[in-house]
């Protein structure tokens, strides 16, 4: 099965070379997604031999990591695998997400070791996971990590329009929405990023709500 990994990233000049680096050593291809970066994130990710999509503004994590998709599935891609260009997520847990997708699971959901992060964000991430395993029908952990792996199939059955972070928790509604076979595995999160705030965990769930409106 052809494994291509999508990456998207934003000014990530500092940690992008060792991501894709480590990266390469578990799938067959990697899309790096530079969303108007400022620094030299893209010339770093092409030295270590990504494939770079360039934005030329910051449009926003959601439309960068659907332009990354949509790539790897013109490449043919058979397992995508979502992560972030941060460090955040070990490169070598790839395997374990593809070994998921191997076994018939349509999607797999990396559920982070908290265990570093503030007290307010585990609060946040406890609370907007559960409303948003509410609203999807769903029984995953994490909802809003971005380490994800997906079968071609299931991608393509997804109907993903977020531009912002809101695709975390969009892709998890579409699991839902499309009863996919899915499943959530532990994973290592070796450093904290700030990543969605309080405000903007509401503004997920109120994109959620919308969705499901716009759906009925």
């Amino acid at each position: 099965m052809k494994v291509i990994a999508v990456i998207p990233a934003y000014n990530e000049g500092k940690t992008i070379a060792e991501v894709v680096k480590r990266t390469r050593k578990f799938v067959d291809e990697i899309v790096v997604i530079d969303d108007g970066s400022e620094d030299n994130t893209s010339k770093l990710a092409e030295k270590e031999g990504a494939k770079v999509l360039v934005n030329k503004n910051n449009q926003g994590v959601g439309y960068s990591k659907r332009k990354g998709i949509k790539r790897a599935i013109f490449l043919g891609a058979d397992i995508i695998v979502t992560l972030d260009a941060d460090l955040q997520h070990s490169p070598e847990d790839i395997p374990r997400f593809v070994k998921k997708v191997e076994e018939g699971y349509d999607f797999v959901l990396g559920s982070r070791n908290l265990k570093k992060y503030p007290w307010i964000k585990k609060f946040g991430n406890f609370c907007l996971n559960n409303l948003t395993n509410f609203i999807c029908g769903t029984k995953l952990k994490d909802t809003e990590s971005g380490y994800k792996a997906f079968s071609v199939d299931a991608v393509k059955k997804m109907n993903l329009k977020a531009k912002c972070y809101h695709i975390e928790s969009e892709i998890i509604y579409e699991v839902g929405k499309n009863k996919l076979k899915c499943t959530t595995i532990d994973i290592d999160s070796p450093v904290y990023r700030k990543g969605v705030t309080v405000w903007g965990g509401i503004k997920n769930f109120v994109y959620l709500l919308k969705k499901r409106k716009s759906d009925l």
